[in-house]
């Protein structure tokens, strides 16, 4: 037997739809899209991809749908996966993993791209897999040239080496991955999909036939196995349906990837002559683009047969469910002892009208509908074959005998919502008896509560804690990010600044879970300046689709711009990775580099990169050996860039130090003025990831900031571990922000293995006015920073049921 369990299905937590394909011995096989927030459902949902060796990608390459893979891969390979197969239907997949190549870097795992063309077959002992690849505009798209395969393909084997190196490996420093990758090859409209065939289980061998029927053990037995037939000495022929039982068949299972509407009519044509007959399953995948209409339902009928199950992934059709509920109910419990601190988090949607009425599907109490057309959509398949994917429902496809039994296709609906969260409230928290609050207090009825940039807090600095974690997503809390509102007062007019001080994966999810759709465009068109302070992948994989959605928000405004303050080699992904998008983002986008932004006179000269002609030129199964040169121009600060930032964002001064945690890493102080006659600033102050900087971040650029956000990665006692990993304890972010005479601190980027309550007590006294512990979806007003410290003494009473949770599975690992 196989199973097909839904991983993801299309929410804002996770945008795209994923499938686990696993034999009944534990085999694994990902399809579909791997999207930011995906890994993060694993330890949610307790799977596990042990076993997994092929990830088998669908779709348009966007990051929308694979921009959870490179952390994906960084965190399997941790897990002791040592070989791993990307598989897609074009080139362009050597293109993408090379583009990762700054950031993404791990010795001891093989990694291989496959591409499996249109019509070409993967083949292994359980199954053999149908690429299907279908042009946007019907006509075949060129492939890349074998020489520029032949060199990406030698820049990804360079980040995956079989052995540790034996110096520190900084990419930037390697000539055959620091390398000027081409932007003049066209990237293809096209979308890769599959038909899955698994492989026949041969009847049993029946021994007593075969001896009664004079057939010898040994040889000949085994060629009956095969299938062959054998010659007795006697001349007899003993043919193998003579010995064997009937052979038993799977049914077959089509994932179809259709990105928009101007796919639909390729994929009919691909497909009008599809033999049905045997096929078991089939899953749309449909992308924003595609509505629910006559041409979308033709397509389905052409692959229906009386036993075809259809799946449909759709953002119109799926629900906005909440992923990731251990989270979602810590900032439930979160929001009762601090009500105006946090939102509860949002699973409004908008549903097709055409898909819910003509399969007839209960559509969810209060929710909104959206139709596209005047004209019933009507379709001949039984609604009971249609289903909607969603997250944790699992197919089992079992054999079965030709001619004596129907297609097994079993579909298991393990699917749960969210609770609401007044069950949430009386499960969790009632019994906790906790002083001065109430259901009422924490969900007042109505419409969700947003307390970001509300009225009470117009014309205020605001924080919110989107991400607080450090080194990959967990069930608790997501990987660093943090949205700073700084607001500028000018003839009696409020106008918001927003920054971002590194944005992890998923970040863009938890802005679109936190706050609701009617303000997003404010926020967006308020954003002015993406941080990152360095190239650690648990700090900017969430930026590129935050470019996108800002673009989304800013395009018909020519005047426009977004300022980002990146190390040198993130800009060159960006521009890599952004042709692939929309290369219109590109011209919004203004790159400062971190190192021009450098306290004092000394800035680091950039590596000149190869230019790829040459790499290709030179391209060989042994790469032959150069050495980089310094590009000089690159120590020249970008005066007119920044100069035009401070104008734009009302800066006074934007200073960079390199921190102590890895090479091109930095912590930051930006000082803004608060109002056009100049009279007042505001100073903050990010650490980024560092051991203490005391000489440079809290004596010099940092001194004297109004608010200091500082990593405090591991507790007190584990100060070893702090030097090794060169992140900071909490004692030590804490005297940094004592040496810097910070005036209000943030303490924030906890390791994972604390996932609910850092050390909030025992702590050296921290001399700052007012602090706080960061929370994942933690709003806080400058002003009000301070507040939670009256609450700390029932943090651990609220994380008592996780923190025995976390002791039990800790259990189960061992």
């Amino acid at each position: 037997m196989f199973t097909l369990t839904h991983i993801t299905h299309p929410t804002v937590d996770t945008k795209g739809p994923l499938l686990l394909l696993q034999s009944e011995h534990g085999d694994r096989f990902l399809f579909g899209q791997i999207p930011e927030g995906t890994q993060r459902t694993l330890p949610e949902n307790k799977t596990r991809l042990s076993k997994l060796g092929h990830i088998f990608l669908t779709g348009l390459m966007s990051w929308d749908s694979i921009g959870g893979l490179p952390g994906m891969i960084l965190t399997l390979s941790d897990q002791g996966i040592k070989a791993m197969n990307i598989v897609y239907g074009h080139d362009v997949v050597n293109y993408v993993v090379s583009t990762w190549r700054y950031f993404v870097f791990r010795f001891g795992m093989k990694l291989n791209t496959k591409v499996v063309t249109d019509g070409q077959s993967f083949d292994n002992e359980l199954m053999r897999v149908r690429s299907i690849v279908i042009n946007e505009d019907s006509t075949n798209s060129a492939t890349f040239p074998k020489e520029l395969v032949g060199a990406l393909k030698g820049i990804v084997s360079r980040m995956f080496p079989p052995h540790e190196p034996t110096a520190r490996h900084d990419p930037a420093s390697d000539p055959h991955m620091n390398v000027e990758l081409p932007l003049k090859y066209t990237i293809p409209k096209q979308s890769t999909s599959y038909e899955i065939n698994l492989k026949s289980v041969r009847g049993k061998f029946k021994v007593e036939e075969a001896i009664r029927l004079g057939v010898p053990k040994g040889q000949l037995f085994a060629q009956l196995t095969k299938g062959n037939s054998v010659t007795l000495d006697n001349g007899t022929i003993v043919r193998p349906e003579q010995v064997l039982d009937k052979q038993r068949d799977f049914a077959k299972i089509l994932i179809l990837d259709i990105p928009s509407d101007s796919f639909v009519a390729a994929f009919r044509d691909k497909l009008k002559n599809y033999d049905s007959s045997s096929l078991g399953a089939v899953y749309y995948f449909l992308g924003d683009g595609v509505t629910f209409n006559k041409s979308l339902s033709v397509l389905m009928e052409s692959l229906d047969s009386q036993c075809t199950q259809h799946f449909i992934s759709h953002s119109n059709v799926c629900p906005n469910s909440i992923v990731f509920r251990s989270s979602a109910v810590t900032a439930l419990k979160l929001k009762t002892l601090q009500p105006k601190n946090y939102n509860l988090p949002l699973s409004d949607r908008v549903f097709s009208k055409e898909f819910y009425e003509c399969f007839q599907k209960p559509l969810p109490n209060g929710t909104s509908v959206i139709q596209h057309s005047d004209e019933v959509l009507r379709s001949s398949i039984s609604p009971s074959r249609v289903h909607i994917m969603l997250q944790n429902d699992v197919v089992a496809i079992e054999p079965f005998t030709p001619g004596e039994e129907n297609l097994k296709v079993r579909h298991f609906q393990k699917f749960k919502n969210m609770p609401s969260w007044s069950s949430v409230y009386e499960r969790h928290i009632k019994s906790l008896n906790l002083s001065g609050v109430s259901y009422e207090s924490v969900a007042p009825k109505g419409l969700p509560a947003n307390n970001f940039n509300n009225a009470q807090n117009s014309g205020k600095v605001e924080v919110v804690t989107l991400g607080t974690g450090s080194s990959l997503p967990s069930k608790y809390r997501n990987v660093i990010s943090t949205l700073v509102k700084v607001p500028y007062k000018q003839n009696g007019k409020v106008i918001d600044r927003n920054i971002l001080l590194d944005a992890g994966e998923n970040t863009l999810g938890s802005i679109k879970r936190n706050i609701p759709d009617v303000q997003l465009p404010r926020l967006f068109q308020n954003l002015r300046l993406i941080y990152l302070s360095h190239l650690h992948a648990d700090h900017h994989l969430g930026i590129a689709s935050l470019l996108s959605e800002w673009y989304k928000h800013n395009s018909s405004d020519p005047s426009a711009v977004i300022y980002v303050v990146v190390p040198w080699q993130f800009n060159i992904f960006l521009k890599e990775w952004l042709v692939m998008e929309d290369k219109n983002i590109i011209d919004r986008v203004r790159y400062v580099s971190c190192e021009h932004l450098i306290e004092g006179g000394f800035v680091r000269k950039e590596f000149k990169p190869v230019s790829f002609d040459t790499l290709v030129s030179e391209y060989e199964p042994k790469f032959k050996k150069r050495r980089l040169e310094y590009d000089d121009k690159s120590s020249y600060r970008d005066r007119e860039t920044i100069t035009q930032m401070y104008r734009d964002l009302k800066i006074l001064t934007f200073q960079t130090c390199r921190a102590k945690h890895c090479d091109w890493a930095y912590s930051n102080s930006i000082t803004f003025f608060t109002n056009s006659d100049s009279s007042s600033v505001f100073k903050v102050s990010y650490s980024g990831d560092t051991r203490p900087n005391v000489d440079k971040f809290a004596k010099i650029i940092g001194k004297d900031s109004d608010l200091l956000i500082h990593e405090a990665t591991l507790d007190n006692e584990l100060v070893e571990d702090a030097i090794k990993k060169r992140h900071c304890t909490i004692n030590e972010a804490i005297s940094v922000s004592n040496s810097m005479r910070a005036r209000k601190l943030i303490l924030t980027h906890f390791s994972q293995r604390y996932p609910k309550l850092p050390q909030v007590d025992n702590n050296i006294t921290i001399e700052a006015k007012e602090y706080c512990f960061a929370f994942d979806g933690m709003i806080v007003s400058y002003d009000d920073i301070g507040e939670q410290a009256s609450r700390l003494h029932d943090l651990n009473k609220v994380f008592i049921e996780e923190q025995q949770e976390e002791a039990n599975e800790v259990g189960d690992l061992r």
